[in-house]
């Protein structure tokens, strides 16, 4: 009786470990686009949403490699006397049951003349 309860008790131990190694690896995600969002907007202040856009997917190339980058989408735009880049991600989660992290941030800087 005591193995099967070991085997129980290892085998949630487990779970909880993946679940949280994800979170982690989630989180780095989110810095990593975050940190992409605002280099492309300081970026595309000076020369354009051209230059944001490709300044913030070099940086998240560089950044998030593999299967992480799948579900991302950045998109850069000027809007009254700014530069605002926006992606949206999807991260796959490692356990079965659990649901995607959907990730929505933005990031501005004042254009400069």
């Amino acid at each position: 009786m005591a193995s099967i309860q070991f085997v129980i008790a290892g085998a949630l131990a487990m779970v909880m470990f993946v679940t949280l190694a994800n979170l982690v690896v989630v989180q780095y995600g989110r810095g990593a686009i975050r940190s992409a969002l605002e280099q492309g907007a300081r970026a595309g202040s000076v020369s354009g949403p051209t230059a944001c856009h490709a300044t913030a997917s070099n940086v998240v190339a560089d950044l998030l490699g593999g299967s992480m980058s799948d579900g991302l989408s950045i998109s850069c735009e000027a809007v009254a006397g700014a530069v605002v880049a926006r992606a949206k991600a999807s991260f796959q989660a490692w356990v079965p049951l659990m649901p995607a992290f959907h990730v929505e941030i933005e990031s501005r800087a004042t254009a400069e003349p």
